[in-house]
């Protein structure tokens, strides 16, 4: 039996899983099982990764998406440990060492996360989540609706501790480790983190590992929504559990394929399901804080703001009906909010749904693009060059972490190469 369980879910991702899995058997730890569950792929996925690797399983199903995949791989796990990869992305080789490292030293504590990295694949530097979200979006979101909620004590200049209630140096669990990747002075934040998660996600799935007995209080995922059903868990375990927080990236989020190539399957949050995804959210909110909104008028205004989201993924994807309907929830003289009354003038005077759709995602690129020339996230030689249709090519996975790249040439994927020449 492997300590760890490290369940991936797949739909017609040949293109990407080979850097998943690659840094999966690049992993310092090796103690794992790692499940791939095709849902219903019709690209080849089992057929071109068969034999690569002992320890790794695979289960084929019929399409149910994403939640039902995983909750196939939770019932078929057998480890003492529960990791989750997705297909299109990545972990840094120390990532299952230091978050197993951790469980194993408190045995009170049942999930862990680390922070990642997120490469857009347009030239500009990576986001660092969780540290971007909470110290740059949501301390932005709160002050922009009067909330002093995230507001730090006197003196305190740490963007984590808005959210979490205490730091702690890396102990004797995970100094060799850190010591191998050339750090020292990292930290991991602890606290009960429900009632923060009205301002979104906190962590990310792919970077958290769980305990059996975690696993075993939340139950299965929800597959009542194809999206967003990680949201939904992460209040379950907030609920039951204190978070716990590595403050370092392990884990690198890809939003094209390597080569800086389209993704052959787009992503669930931000490709073609990102309606239904910001949709799936704004249920999400309502479950865990709706109950509360006659209490808190915080939640009343927040559920304003989602509403507004929904309304531009809906703008954009030409659901003009649905868009209406959620820009007069959200329409308000206020800060952000303002936004929805534009944006309701051209759902009611453009009635085609194609073309209302068509103006509005002409106009968010425009505004998109100067908003990160203005920011720098931009460059304007990556401008010109996309303006010219020349292509960026290369095999090399990006890094943004200290680490040399991870190829997909190196030898633990060679099998995987050769199926694929």
């Amino acid at each position: 039996m492997s300590e760890v369980t490290i369940i991936l879910p797949t739909y017609n991702r040949i293109d990407v899983i080979g850097r998943a899995i690659a840094s999966i058997i690049l992993q310092t730890h090796q103690d794992w099982e790692l499940l791939v569950v095709d849902d219903g792929s019709s690209d080849g996925t089992i057929e071109r990764l068969e034999g690569l690797d002992p320890r790794i399983r695979f289960i084929r199903q019929a399409n149910q998406g994403v939640a039902a995949a995983r909750n196939t791989g939770l019932s078929a796990s057998r480890g003492r440990y529960i990791a989750f990869m997705d297909s299109d992305d990545e972990w840094r080789p120390e990532f299952l060492a230091l978050t197993t490292a951790f469980l194993r030293a408190h045995p009170d504590e049942h999930w862990v996360a680390t922070e990642s990295h997120e490469d857009l694949g347009d030239g500009s530097a990576p986001i660092h989540h969780s540290r971007h979200d909470i110290g740059g979006i949501y301390l932005g979101f709160a002050r922009s609706i009067g909330s002093r909620a995230l507001e730090l004590p006197p003196g305190v200049d740490d963007d984590y501790l808005r959210i979490y209630e205490r730091k702690d140096p890396i102990g004797d669990w995970g100094s060799d480790i850190l010591q191998r990747m050339g750090l020292s002075d990292t930290v991991v934040y602890s606290g009960h983190t429900l009632q923060h998660m009205r301002w979104g996600y906190l962590n990310w799935l792919p970077a958290t590992v769980c305990t059996r007995h975690a696993i075993e209080t939340a139950g299965f995922f929800s597959v009542a929504h194809r999206s967003a059903e990680d949201l939904r868990y992460f209040g379950i375990l907030a609920h039951h559990f204190r978070a716990n927080l590595i403050a370092v990236p392990l884990a690198i989020k890809y939003e094209r394929a390597s080569g800086n190539q389209k993704l052959a399957q787009s992503h669930l949050a931000t490709g073609a399901g990102a309606y239904r995804f910001e949709v799936n959210k704004l249920s999400c909110f309502d479950d865990n804080f709706g109950p509360s909104a006659g209490t808190d008028p915080e939640i009343g205004l927040l559920r304003q703001h989602y509403c507004l989201e929904v309304a531009h993924r809906a703008l954009a994807a030409g659901h003009r009906e649905v868009a209406i309907q959620h820009l007069q929830q959200a329409a308000a003289w206020r800060p952000m909010l303002w936004k929805a009354w534009p944006m309701l003038a051209l759902a009611l005077l453009v009635p085609n749904d194609e073309r209302v759709a068509g103006l509005y995602v002409r106009w968010n690129r425009g505004f998109d693009v100067v908003a990160r020339l203005l920011s720098g996230r931009l460059k304007p030689a990556v401008l010109l060059s996309k303006l010219k249709q020349v292509p960026q090519r290369g095999r090399a996975v990006a890094d943004y972490s200290g680490h040399a790249p991870l190829s997909l040439t190196d030898s633990a994927l060679a099998p995987f190469e050769q199926r694929n020449t």
